[in-house]
């Protein structure tokens, strides 16, 4: 039609942009994530969760066998003390009381380790994804080389004194010629290093520990870590942290419970 207006979008008229479009932007970096965070970290809390609850059950597990051990001590008769007439005092081994006790003892000592060993495993899953676990996978992992020598320095200590006492004589003060100074004193010195060292990696532990209840919301957690440090209350503690644990990863697996970072 003469003088009319030509219709919109004919040859060489640019396209209108239509405001309710949202053009896509190619190369877009992804949003920044939260903290220490992944976008897939379900496997490692899965992980690291499954490894707490084996670390709790071993911690029951060496309670009760420790607790067979500190009654045994006192009843099991390990050793037979005689005196004859001249003073001479002679140490003789129950050999199979002696036996089933180093056993028991042993028993403890091997479900203590594994359990420092899934507690590091956890935190050492749970570090990759969350910054907050690196120094407590750190300080058990101290724990772990520290225990090993403070049991080997124990025996070493116990042997020097048996050797002291038998030397005497039970009713006889022990004498700088019966007790080798030296090796004790060397001892003694390795032993209160190893203990500063595990003191050190318990309180990593506890804050390990404290720190599962921050990333899954639970104050389980944080209650067993508290419980941990009373002798009488620690089974009470691992109890809860052994339902915490359970709780958390049931969570997990039905979805819809994404862990805090802050």
């Amino acid at each position: 039609m003469a003088g009319g207006v030509p219709p919109a979008g004919g040859p060489g008229t640019p396209p209108s942009s239509v405001p309710w479009v949202t053009p896509i932007l190619q190369n877009q970096p992804p949003p920044p994530l939260p903290t220490g965070g992944t976008y897939d970290t379900r496997a490692s809390d899965l992980s690291a969760l499954s490894n707490v609850i084996v670390a709790a059950i071993l911690n029951l597990a060496g309670v009760i066998v420790s607790l067979v051990a500190a009654f045994g001590t006192s009843a099991w008769q390990l050793f037979t003390v005689t005196t004859n007439s001249s003073g001479t005092t002679t140490f003789t081994a129950n050999q199979s009381n002696l036996s089933v006790f180093v056993g028991v003892v042993a028993t403890a000592v091997i479900l203590t380790f594994l359990e420092l060993i899934f507690f590091r495993l956890a935190f050492v899953d749970l570090g990759r994804i969350d910054s907050r676990f690196s120094t407590p996978g750190t300080l058990v992992l101290l724990m772990l080389v520290a225990l090993p020598i403070l049991l080997f320095a124990l025996l070493g200590l116990v042997y020097v004194l048996e050797q002291a006492i038998t030397c005497a004589g039970s009713v006889n003060p022990i004498t700088s010629a019966c007790l080798d100074m030296g090796t004790f004193l060397a001892i003694a010195a390795v032993l209160g290093i190893t203990a500063i060292l595990l003191l050190v990696g318990y309180i990593g532990l506890l804050i390990g520990i404290w720190r599962l209840g921050s990333r899954y919301s639970s104050d389980g957690f944080k209650v067993g870590a508290v419980l941990l440090i009373f002798p009488v209350l620690s089974i009470a503690g691992v109890v809860l942290i052994l339902v915490s644990a359970r709780s958390a990863r049931e969570r997990i697996m039905a979805g819809g419970f994404n862990p805090l970072f802050a």
